[in-house]
């Protein structure tokens, strides 16, 4: 039989990244109870394609003990942008049984932010169809956002590179997109340095402005809706789903 493995159904990874497949062969679909099995094989084949890029193979699936398995996947640089099948394949009490997973290789961003920020200039305009903000406040807003988001982001779990970004393809879409709600909130809010809040309300021109309680003297710079909006979706920020990756 062949059935989907409900733990682990969807993984996202860049070409030359890293993602791991985990799988617990059960005595039954969704038992929970785990069976021994021999002889287990992983397979990656591109969807629609009968040529496999990977396997069937055994080497490098890792096993905690008889029923618990485990493989890391490398595409190589040049494997092509997809959505790929992963079949494991074993043989338990009962004859063969095949899990099936799937991952995406994601393509590279045509653009991509310089290490420590999470959105380039062009991904925040896209996102947010802002094509007026001059390119050096765009910068500056991005810099600052990114600060924001590295704060609520404490005690998240995600794998990076040797700079501190995240490589799996999904985290990158989703720091993306809150960063740039929280350069869009930044550059709306015109506070940069984030002194507003030191006042109750503000005159200029004739024109007078009155902060809530709440937004006065904060000790860090606020989140943007938006932001904790995609954030909490995620499963990074509390009530979510899913907390963490």
């Amino acid at each position: 039989m062949t059935v989907p493995y409900s733990s682990d159904l969807y993984k996202a990874v860049l070409p030359g990244g890293a993602v791991t497949f985990q799988v617990m062969f059960e005595t039954f679909y969704a038992s929970g109870l785990p069976q021994a099995v021999t002889g287990v094989t992983i397979t990656i084949t591109a969807n629609g394609s009968s040529t496999p890029v990977l396997g069937p193979t055994s080497v490098g699936v890792v096993a905690a003990g008889n029923s618990n398995f485990s493989y890391e996947w490398l595409p190589a640089a040049t494997v092509p942008p997809g959505d790929y099948a992963v079949l494991w394949s074993a043989t338990g009490t009962a004859g063969a049984v095949t899990y099936a997973q799937a991952v995406t290789v994601s393509a590279f961003p045509a653009t991509l932010p310089a290490p420590g920020v999470y959105a380039s200039a062009a991904q925040y305009r896209d996102w947010s169809a802002d094509m007026f903000t001059p390119d050096d406040l765009v910068t500056v807003a991005l810099r600052r956002a990114t600060e924001v988001i590295d704060r609520v982001l404490v005690a998240a779990v995600y794998a990076t590179d040797a700079d501190g970004m995240p490589i799996d393809a999904g985290v990158v879409n989703v720091f993306m997109r809150a960063t740039s709600a929280q350069a869009q909130f930044i550059l709306a809010n015109n506070d940069f340095a984030n002194v507003k809040s030191q006042y109750s309300s503000t005159s200029m021109g004739g024109v007078s402005q009155t902060r809530a309680a709440s937004a006065q003297n904060q000790m860090f710079p606020p989140l943007a809706p938006q932001a904790a909006a995609i954030l909490q979706v995620a499963g990074v920020l509390p009530s979510a789903p899913l907390i963490n990756w």
